[in-house]
């Protein structure tokens, strides 16, 4: 740019020189370099922030997963509890639309009945049905009362389709705005219309099932669903089957044994009832014989030579006991104490994967506050650091430094700061997540979750980090940017 004076001088203004990407990054390590104490303080609030962060996050992903593998694993184990209940009683009309909405297929003797001509249809009926009594089922007291009275599962329904309750109902929901309902009312009353069709489609499958249920009770003629289905011959099963009841050879394998486990676990604990029983046991324990209950039992039968040693005993004394060995009761005692250990995961994982990103609403709101008072903590220690250096930052606008490369200079050494903080705050946090963990639940939760669900989740972490300390520099920096080189000149 050229520009003439009076006397005709020409005066030539370049453009001001623009240092690299590279040469600023290196200056703004060396402005970290200079100021190792007060990096250390801003480090170390980043480093707490996302350490939090990172335990929080390593927490949930143990908790999900071991919830997982908890209900899976007792769902197996208790498998013959639901086929015991099943054989022995119809579902209730609730119970097969949500067993319907959740995937499974219903018995083939609904099949056998053809009560139901398009099963495809009676499905998507089914899973409406069951999305609305899922709403209604997570009503509150008061808001329930108001819409539904005392009305319970498919009973709503049956109210609903009166159009004077319906029009209640509406008013009432119009009322709460705050419920979001499944759907637009007009699917809803399109859904009650259709109602009394789905309900005789309902009442059928009851009916076929209960006609199923009479032919195996006289199958099983005076004995337990328990011991019917523990006999090795089959036979229970070759009913259940004919009855329409879906029993393939691996399902049927795994409930003889399991059922067969119930009666052997009735037989020992019966025999605790016995004093003899309860001496030996209040001796080994140093308990009051009254104090003796099934656990203390179990916890005895753990090991194969305190096994023996209690059949020794008590073989004389009980008949039943006479096919047992110690290895079955060890065995026998071990599921046991496994069954427990996994209900326990189960309730102290009640809950998890719920809320703001799994983590819970109460954990998603202490992130949150942490992550506002880290925050606050960098600014402060940028802020800092900018009247610390009101010299320096002058220097250099006097050197021809633009307001652009000042407050990136410092974004830049924030960037870096939230870098190391979020290395050292993920890899503690982890560590002090797996460490609780480990403590509540045993060592086997090193190998619950991924290495790569892990290290993502340390990636996310430090990420954080590097994010909250750009945007906690923006407001120093930008001051830093415009201040007056003069003014910076006269701070003493």
């Amino acid at each position: 740019m050229r520009l003439s004076s009076v006397s005709s001088k020409e005066i030539i203004l370049a453009d001001q020189p623009r240092l690299s990407l590279g040469r600023t990054v290196r200056i703004a390590i060396d402005g970290v370099r200079y100021r190792l104490f007060r990096a250390a303080v801003t480090v170390s609030v980043i480093a707490v922030a996302v350490a939090f962060l990172m335990n929080i996050l390593s927490e949930s992903l143990i908790k999900r997963r071991l919830a997982v593998d908890a209900r899976r694993e007792l769902s197996a184990m208790r498998d013959i509890h639901g086929w015991a209940a099943r054989l022995t009683r119809p579902l209730d009309p609730a119970a097969i639309l949500m067993e319907v909405a959740a995937g499974g297929a219903l018995d083939g003797s609904t099949a056998k009945g053809g009560v139901i001509a398009d099963r495809a249809s009676f499905a998507a009926r089914a899973r409406a049905a069951a999305s609305y009594l899922a709403f209604f089922d997570a009503l509150e007291y008061d808001p329930r009362r108001a819409l539904i009275h005392t009305a319970r599962g498919t009973a709503i329904f049956d109210a609903l389709s009166d159009p004077e309750h319906f029009t209640i109902f509406e008013q009432r929901l119009a009322e709460m705005p705050a419920l979001r309902f499944v759907g637009s009312l007009a699917e809803f009353r399109a859904f009650l219309d259709r109602w009394p069709e789905l309900a005789v489609q309902l009442q059928g499958v009851v009916s076929s099932q209960e006609h199923a249920i009479a032919a195996l009770n006289r199958a099983r003629g005076d004995r337990t669903v328990f011991a019917a289905l523990a006999q090795p011959d089959g036979v229970f099963v070759a009913a259940a089957r004919a009855a329409g009841f879906d029993l393939d050879e691996a399902t049927a394998s795994r409930l003889t044994e399991q059922a067969q486990a119930v009666l052997d676990r009735l037989v020992i604990e019966r025999s605790l009832s016995l004093l003899e029983s309860r001496q030996l046991l209040a001796q080994h324990f140093n308990l009051l014989p009254a104090d003796i209950s099934a656990n203390e039992l179990w916890g005895y039968l753990e090991k194969s030579r305190q096994a023996a040693s209690y059949l020794g005993v008590m073989r004389p004394l009980v008949a039943a006991l006479e096919p047992y060995t110690a290895e079955r009761l060890a065995a026998l005692a071990t599921t046991r104490r496994d069954e427990l250990a996994l209900e326990r995961i189960e309730r102290m994982t009640a809950g998890a994967g719920e809320g703001w990103l799994g983590l819970g609403e109460r954990m998603g709101w202490l992130l949150m506050v942490s992550m506002l008072v880290c925050a606050i903590g960098i600014s402060n220690a940028m802020l800092m650091t900018v009247t610390e250096r009101f010299r320096e930052i002058a220097t250099m606008k006097c050197l021809g430094a633009l307001d652009g490369f000042i407050m990136l200079l410092f974004v830049l050494e924030s960037c870096f700061l939230g870098l190391v903080g979020g290395l050292v705050g993920s890899l503690l946090g982890n560590l002090i997540g797996y460490g609780r963990m480990a403590a509540a639940f045993g060592i086997g939760v090193f190998g619950t979750v991924p290495l790569g669900e892990t290290l993502a989740a340390m990636g996310s972490a430090v990420a954080v980090g590097v994010v909250l300390a750009a945007l906690a520099a923006v407001y120093p920096s930008l001051k830093a940017a415009r201040l007056a080189p003069m003014e910076a000149m006269r701070v003493e």
